[in-house]
């Protein structure tokens, strides 16, 4: 009996050294545990607070609008009519302008990838600019766009209708964007440059031979296209319908713009609705209707994810693959001025419309004596830039969002490029969870994760956070993790594995391999990836709505207050300062890839030629002062 005592108390000491050896001899394991429950507490968390917040009448846990645990708001939102009629709308903008924008998506990347068609560039530039503008800025320069009485098109459609007689400036359509028509249509632009851009790769990759097959067969080529090329990218292509369906059940920018002002609620707009009371919000009847988003939109990510694990079979060839183009003929000027027609309509009028309106005495203006145009007192004028420019209110927002974009921009590029090497570290389920965690604030619209972050804050221990520019940071950093891991996830992949074992058999650290070796051959396509999620972190409109400070507002919040108080050249002016910015920041950042370059790029080795003429290239020694003049040692010569 003496002896158990000892035994007894080892026990526990024993149990320890043995997970310290099983941490000890599962690294990899181990680092993926950790930032799983990171990434779980940062991206898992606001979507839990926001089911949980269905059951409370408010997040204030103390206060006058402390709230109680109920299920009322959710019998309230799903006996209420106006929620499946709101359901019933956002399917039927998801339909109308998913189904078109994808027709569209796969006519122009054909166009690109296998045709002779002229102005190639003109397609893509037109649909990157369309991804890389703000849908804000962009559903509202079609809001001016489309104005019934002084937007260019209507002022523009009556002048041809009437002959431009007397009068036709000033008047009520024949169009008017504030509608289902209008709605549609900004979303279906928006939808097909998203789509394009992300099928243009895999169109690319596709080889001819199939297609060649199919014709010696006999095939038509309308028959050979849909019968060999389009099979083949469906996974690829059924994969990018989702993603989008999941992006426009989400929008909230062109909805709340274009959608509100006539009526029409989706449900992010319905939540905002439930929110916009300034006096009560009715926080649980917001998240109730978020519960039922929620469901939706997790679907709809199962499938991609399912879609997407079978799109390895798309691959066909490598090197022997041919690339061949169609021949056009007779289309080929048709064609092309069907895309320099859409690329005006999208792109073109609605900036025109905006710069317009920036440099104008009023909304409405137009030049009816062109004399004058450059008359200060009758024509074009800066005043609204010096409006902002003279305000030390205005520049603060613009500096105060440029900062809190840029942090939340790099926390995201980092924390991205940390998730995706641990999950190149140690294949398997624990990798596949981890790698899908990034995606997880994909479902989560922006109005949905404020809300979610603000009962998580107010529920638990950090009260004191509430409205400060650090939260709003945090919930900007969460929303771009997924656009970081799509600019980012191609280049991590082709760093081989090789650098960071070189590095640690030469002694360094998983810490040092991470910093010297990944994040240093990242770092080019980093600087793209972080422009990008720095202008769609400056440009948001959803989440600054519940976590922005009305006092020091994001930029987003102020052109949007503009807007709605009627004063849309200050609008319009903001949005062309912002431009301006994003030019200039796009600036640096391609000279310093530049000097990256310039810097990685490896010197050539200089050879001293030799002056004897017997020298077959190799080494010449020469002699140094640490070597002796003459041997001590006279060399023997044998007979």
């Amino acid at each position: 009996m003496a002896n158990d005592a000892p035994m007894t108390s080892d026990a526990p000491r024993g149990g320890l050294a043995r997970l310290r050896r099983e941490w000890a001899l599962r690294p990899e394991r181990n680092i993926q545990i950790l930032i799983g429950i990171v990434a779980a507490l940062l991206f898992v968390s606001p979507a839990l607070a926001v089911i949980i917040g269905a059951f409370r009448t408010s997040p204030f846990t103390e206060g006058p609008q402390a709230g109680v645990w109920s299920l009322q708001p959710v019998i309230d939102v799903f006996t209420n009519p106006e929620t499946w009629g709101t359901l019933w709308n956002t399917v039927l903008l998801t339909v109308a302008s998913v189904v078109p924008a994808i027709i569209l998506a796969v006519f122009f990347a054909t166009l690109v990838t296998r045709t002779n068609a002229l102005g190639k560039w003109l397609i893509t530039g037109t649909m990157a600019v369309l991804v890389a503008l703000p849908p804000l800025f962009y559903a509202l320069s079609w809001s001016m766009l489309g104005n019934e009485t002084v937007g260019l098109i209507n002022v523009w459609l009556r002048g041809i209708s009437s002959g431009f007689a007397e009068g036709y400036l000033w008047g009520q359509g024949p169009l008017n964007i504030e509608s289902w028509g209008g709605l549609i249509l900004v979303s279906i632009f928006r939808a097909t440059a998203f789509m394009y851009l992300i099928l243009i790769g895999p169109f690319s990759t596709m080889d001819r031979s199939l297609e060649e097959a199919a014709r010696v067969s006999g095939a038509g080529p309308i028959r050979t296209f849909f019968g060999t090329q389009i099979p083949v990218l469906m996974p690829a292509i059924s994969a990018v319908v989702v993603i989008s369906t999941v992006a426009s059940m989400e929008a909230f920018d062109v909805p709340v713009v274009l959608g509100v002002p006539a009526d029409i609620y989706v449900l992010p707009t319905e939540v905002y609705r439930y929110l916009n009371d300034a006096r009560n919000p009715f926080y649980g009847h917001a998240s109730a209707v978020s519960i039922l988003l929620l469901v939706i939109l997790v679907g709809l990510l199962v499938i991609e994810r399912r879609l997407q694990g079978r799109r390895r079979f798309t691959t066909v060839t490598g090197k022997g693959s041919r690339q061949g183009e169609w021949s056009l003929g007779r289309w080929r000027l048709p064609l092309f001025a069907f895309s320099l027609l859409y690329a005006v309509v999208a792109v073109l009028l609605p900036l025109l419309q905006l710069v317009l309106v920036s440099f104008s005495p009023y909304f409405g203006w137009n030049p009816t004596d062109w004399s004058k145009i450059l008359d200060p007192q009758a024509g074009l004028t800066t005043k609204w830039f010096d409006t902002i420019l003279s305000s030390q209110q205005s520049v603060n927002i613009f500096l105060q969002t440029a900062a809190v974009a840029a942090l939340a921009a790099v926390l995201g590029m980092i924390a991205v490029i940390v998730i995706l090497w641990a999950v190149k570290l140690r294949r398997g389920r624990l990798g596949t969870l981890l790698d899908g965690s990034q995606m997880l604030p994909m479902v989560v619209p922006g109005l949905l994760l404020a809300l979610g972050i603000i009962t998580v804050v107010l529920i638990g221990p950090w009260k004191t956070m509430y409205g400060s520019p650090l939260l709003l940071m945090a919930a900007l950093f969460i929303a771009v993790v997924p656009l970081a891991s799509r600019t980012i996830a191609g280049a991590i992949v082709q760093i081989p594995a090789e650098l960071e074992e070189a590095t640690r058999v030469s002694g360094g650290s998983r810490a040092r391999a991470l910093i010297a070796v990944v994040f240093r051959l990242l770092l080019p396509s980093a600087l793209n990836g972080w422009l990008l999620c720095f202008v769609v972190a400056s440009g948001t409109l959803a989440i600054p709505m519940l976590l922005g400070e009305r006092r020091a507002p994001m930029l987003a919040i102020k052109v949007y207050d503009d807007y709605l108080a009627g004063n849309f050249s200050l609008a319009a002016a903001s949005f062309v300062l912002f431009v301006v910015e994003i030019l200039l920041i796009a600036m640096v950042i391609e000279a310093l890839k530049r000097f990256l370059t310039r810097r990685a790029r490896p010197r050539k080795l200089v050879m001293a030629r030799s002056t004897d003429s017997d020298w077959t290239g190799a080494v010449h020694v020469r002699p140094t002062r640490l070597l002796p003049r003459k041997l001590d040692v006279e060399p023997t010569v044998d007979a």
